[in-house]
């Protein structure tokens, strides 16, 4: 194998996903039976013409990230898996710098392109090869205004006009002057195609692809699914939980602290709702209960708040490739009166799942002073969610 053969590809996959919304960077949402950072590796690692690979991620799920590939068997290939930088520049300076010698080209991919073809990976490569740098775009589609102020000035000739793609392929040492010259001007680019445009050096159109689409929002999710051929997997769980009413004691109820004369007794602050909550999404998902998640033995769990146990398991539900349709809660006390405080539960809620408010809905019922309820000995909730799943065919 000659040296000017040999490929690097670098994943840029450090990214935060905050258009995306969510726990959980989007990187690592799952489409079908793998994450989407998974999928656009798997695309080179699977290509004899690609030697090596780094991955570029967030430093917190660098363990993940291993996992997840040696789970696909996509190791043989991995060269390393390095924490992100400040910028996404930092990110790919840093990457290039540590690349073995022997190494002559380098493509550079967004890990959230999971859509990126054999095709087009080597007609980049082939690119590159011959230009010393070359980038996949796709022609744009629509007429392009300029506005100023909220008024059109002037339309553009979208004959000439490109929607840029990855991967984006260069000679290394060309790249790598790319960048310490980028550095040295201070110049920051959304694209590494960008920084070499300012050397001076000619980049190269690759045909791209219009499915090989970048996932930044739930909507390209959508049509990353769709491009799957995906369906819909719907859930149903219910909880119920039940605290005894004592003295001396805070009245938590939704993570809100109600005042009232007496509170609920718990290992933790035995805020009913949320646990009813918990364990209907627990139950949906098949994952047991809270009492499997958060022991009432454990020492860790006394008096911990109950959103924060909230907030773990949105995130595990995440994990397991879940997001949540709705919940329906209902709080039976015969006292107090939970009505004032119910748009503020939603709110503590819907930041703890990171979900929308109005996907919430809880009610307050009396049992007519009869049962334990009734007599004011304890006050007991119950939930009922929807949660969804998208899997392939």
């Amino acid at each position: 194998m000659t040296r000017e053969n040999k490929v690097a590809v670098i994943i840029a996959a450090a990214g935060s996903g905050k258009r995306m919304g969510g726990a959980l960077p989007k990187q690592y949402l799952r489409l079908g039976e793998m994450s989407i950072l998974a999928r656009a590796v798997k695309a080179f690692a699977e290509l004899k013409e690609v030697h090596l690979i780094t991955v570029v991620t967030n430093e917190e799920y660098m363990d993940r990230c291993w996992a997840e590939l040696d789970g696909l068997g996509l190791m043989s290939k991995i060269n390393e898996i390095l924490p992100g930088g400040k910028e996404r520049q930092d990110s790919i300076y840093n990457a290039v710098r540590r690349l073995p010698g022997e190494i002559e080209l380098v493509l550079v991919h967004d890990g959230v392109r999971p859509f990126v073809s054999e095709e087009l990976i080597l007609r980049t490569i082939k690119a590159a090869k011959t230009h010393g740098a070359a980038a996949a775009a796709v022609s744009v589609k629509d007429t392009i205004k300029e506005a100023k102020e909220n008024f059109l000035i002037r339309t553009l000739d979208r004959k000439h006009l490109y929607s840029m793609q990855t991967p984006q392929g260069f000679h290394k040492n060309l790249l790598v002057r790319a960048y310490e010259e980028a550095y040295k001007k201070n110049i920051y680019g959304t694209d590494d195609a960008f920084l070499v445009e300012k050397t001076g050096q000619k980049v190269y159109v690759v045909k791209g692809d219009y499915f090989n689409i970048k996932i930044t929002t739930v909507e390209d999710m959508v049509f990353g699914e769709a491009l799957l051929g995906g369906q819909k997997e719907i859930r149903i769980g219910t909880g119920y939980d039940v605290h005894k009413l004592v003295q001396d004691r805070k009245l938590i109820l939704g993570g809100i602290d109600i005042p009232f004369e007496k509170g609920l007794l718990g290992h933790s602050d035995a805020d009913v709702l949320l646990h009813a909550i918990m364990d209907a999404l627990l139950g949906a998902a098949a994952l047991g209960d809270i009492g499997i998640h958060f022991p009432d033995g454990e020492d860790n769990y006394r008096d911990v708040s109950s959103l924060l146990l909230l907030t773990r398991v949105g995130k595990l539900l995440e994990e397991k490739g879940y997001c949540i349709g709705n919940i329906d809660a209902a709080v039976i006390a015969q006292r107090p009166k939970i009505a004032p405080y119910i748009d503020e539960m939603k709110i503590r809620i819907s930041e703890a799942l990171n979900i929308e408010k109005n996907k919430i809905n809880i009610k307050g019922t009396t049992t007519e002073k009869l049962g334990f309820c009734g007599r004011e000995e304890g006050i007991a909730a119950q939930a009922s969610v929807l949660i969804i799943r998208r899997i392939s065919l």
